[in-house]
């Protein structure tokens, strides 16, 4: 993750480029993400604050809560819409606190997220649900598996944030910095902010560039651009301290036993992940007791996900 912060601040520039020559079966996902975007919904938690959260796939099927990356928001989810309905799955994506149109909660740890999935379960009226972290939300797939497996059916992690143990001090490094030195971390994100949003496209070809092979039409095509719609709306409301608070999570202990971990999990990696070491999935196939890991050798950061979306639905939910 700290490698897509090099990218964004070293090599982005330039000026916003127009909605053009697109598919249109591209425009329908873009579309889902902008309704995502500009109609959150929200519930109103225990302790007060509100927690923003968008749905899709199949209104009347069974239940996903989906984890989504970092910097993302809710319109992530967009990326799932047409497998929950090839597949019959209800797909609901929350914001986590300080992203998107949830309330920031300062203080928080990743062990107060499941509290949080409680309250949106409850509000929506789910009794179980099957639960799916992509990237940075990954650990948070583990930890609402960890302190809410009553309500928690399946869990599954693609391409996920793993431990600090599963990797040297250089690939830490970004995360011990928002840890221990803030302020220069929030000065990283500042810049990809400014950045990213100045030339879109350029953007999403500089990670293309030194991404997989088969994550390079990925980002510059339409998974790209949702992606990307879901990095602006994650600061939109709420500026940029609820990352630094989200990349000092990831780097300091994540307060529960992976070996508590109950509930069936199901881990997807690629070798040619370039953003997150597939390292980290190793690890995680070790240290969680029922862990089905899927390791492809030539799948990168996004193809991991998208290949295997049917699959993983399936999965994660029975269907």
């Amino acid at each position: 993750m700290g490698r897509l912060v090099d990218l964004l601040t070293d090599r982005l520039g330039g000026h916003p480029t127009p909605e053009t020559d697109v598919p249109d079966d591209e425009r329908a996902m873009l579309s889902l993400a902008a309704d995502a975007a500009e109609n959150p919904r929200t519930v109103s938690l225990s302790d007060g604050r509100e927690l923003g959260y968008a749905e899709f796939g199949d209104p009347d099927g069974t239940s996903l809560v989906l984890c989504h990356g970092f910097p993302n928001s809710r319109v992530f989810g967009a990326l799932f819409d047409a497998v929950g309905r090839e597949v019959g799955v209800r797909v609901i994506t929350p914001d986590r606190p300080g992203m998107g149109v949830s309330d920031p909660d300062p203080d928080r740890s990743l062990t107060d997220w499941p509290a949080d999935v409680r309250d949106l379960l409850d509000a929506l009226d789910v009794r179980r649900t099957a639960v799916l972290g992509i990237s940075g939300g990954g650990p948070y797939a583990l930890a609402t598996a960890a302190l809410l497996d009553d309500r928690v059916t399946r869990t599954g992690v693609a391409c996920g944030v793993g431990p600090m143990a599963s990797v040297g001090l250089r690939e830490r490094a970004w995360y011990y910095t928002a840890r221990f030195a803030p302020p220069a971390s929030k000065l990283a994100l500042w810049l990809l902010g400014r950045r990213a949003t100045r030339d879109r496209e350029s953007f999403l070809e500089s990670l293309a560039e030194d991404a997989a092979p088969a994550d390079r039409a990925l980002w510059t095509g339409e998974v790209g651009r949702v992606v990307h719609a879901s990095m602006v709306e994650s600061t939109r409301n709420h500026g940029i301290d609820p990352l630094v608070r989200e990349t000092t999570i990831y780097g300091s202990p994540w307060g529960f036993d992976l070996a508590d971990v109950g509930v069936p999990v199901y881990l997807w990696y690629g070798k040619a992940d370039a953003l997150v070491p597939p390292e980290m999935g190793l690890y995680l196939a070790r240290e969680l007791p029922t862990a089905e890991a899927h390791v492809y050798p030539d799948l990168g950061h996004l193809s991991v996900f998208r290949r295997n979306e049917t699959a993983i639905v399936r999965a994660l939910t029975g269907r």
